[in-house]
């Protein structure tokens, strides 16, 4: 049906007009919003932290811990070890004060209370322990207990500056422990073959690195030490 002013049925009818600009606008973001939102629910893998001793990811999830042995570990997680030395100290009972070094045994030596397992302990433990067995004799005193210098060491050898034995007091890498040595012997350092030696398993296994990739920066994930590794950087062989 014609209109008399020309038009017709359909330029009335608002299902048969587009939708104005605004509402096109309004839909197309709605639909990025519906497809960003959809994007944002999708899990993502978990970041794990690198193990320090090994450099590889762990899932705390999935991983078994193996047993931690008290020589190998003592630097990571305090426990203590033969030959550290201890002071025992009493905020009233002072003259049970006392510094000991934990003998081979893993034992103290104690006045008044005997022999007393130390090795293998952490400082925690181990005062936890002493003021349960001196109790009858102190009552609610306070023990305290200080690692004053632990054992734990390393040995550096070979064309470095100070060769000799490293003391642990925190986790070290070889980089570090050369430096400690005094740094390599420009001379006669050959870097990318350096050794570490290592106890594992009761069997005595080595690790060839490349610290001179290290010292340019490029090299891999940092090789963290363990108490009693054997350092050796080898001298440069000379071709006449």
């Amino acid at each position: 049906m014609n209109r008399p002013n020309g038009g017709s049925d359909q330029d009335n009818d608002p299902s048969c007009n587009p939708a104005p600009a605004g509402w096109r606008w309004l839909t197309a973001a709605l639909v990025l919003l519906v497809v960003w939102l959809a994007a944002g629910c999708q899990s993502s893998q978990p970041v794990f932290p690198i193990d320090p001793y090994g450099a590889q990811a762990v899932n705390p999830a999935t991983t078994a811990l193996a047993p931690l042995d008290a020589r190998t570990a003592s630097n990571a997680t305090n426990w203590l070890a033969e030959g550290d030395v201890v002071s025992i100290t009493f905020q009233y009972s002072t003259n049970y004060n006392v510094v000991q070094k934990i003998a081979l045994d893993g034992m103290l030596n104690l006045e008044t209370v005997g022999p007393v397992k130390a090795a293998g302990r952490s400082v925690v433990e181990l005062q936890t322990e002493l003021a349960r067995i001196y109790k009858p004799q102190i009552k609610d005193d306070v023990v305290t207990v200080k690692l004053l210098s632990s054992a734990d060491s390393v040995y550096v050898s070979g064309a470095v500056i100070r060769p000799g034995k490293i003391p642990m007091e925190r986790p070290m890498t070889v980089l570090e422990a050369v430096m400690e040595a005094g740094g390599f012997d420009p001379n006669r350092a050959n870097l990318s073959g350096v050794i570490v030696l290592r106890l594992e398993n009761g069997k005595q296994k080595s690790h060839i690195l490349n610290l001179r990739r290290a010292l340019r920066g490029r090299g891999e994930e940092p090789f963290y030490l363990k108490p009693f590794d054997i350092i050796y950087v080898p001298t440069k062989t000379f071709n006449f």
